[in-house]
C-alpha cells in the first residue's frame, strides 16, 4: 500500500506559502540586479568600441 502525501495544517502552510512569496521575491530583485550589471557592461563594451574607432581614425589620419 502507498501511502497518501499528507496535507500541512493551516500555519506551516502558511508558513511555507510566505518563504515560497519570499524567495520568489528575492529572486526577482536578483534578476534585476544582474539586468544593470549587464547595461553596465554593454556600456564598457560600447566605450571601448568608440574609443578603438577613434584611434584608428587618428592613426589613419596621421597618414594622409
Amino acid at each position: 500500500m502507498t501511502e497518501q502525501p499528507r496535507i500541512p495544517d493551516e500555519e506551516t502552510r502558511k508558513r511555507l506559502s510566505a518563504n515560497l512569496r519570499k524567495a520568489r521575491l528575492d529572486l526577482q530583485e536578483f534578476g534585476l540586479q544582474l539586468e544593470e550589471v549587464e547595461a553596465l557592461l554593454d556600456q564598457q563594451i560600447r566605450e571601448q568600441k568608440r574609443k578603438r574607432i577613434q584611434t584608428q581614425r587618428q592613426n589613419l589620419n596621421t597618414l594622409m
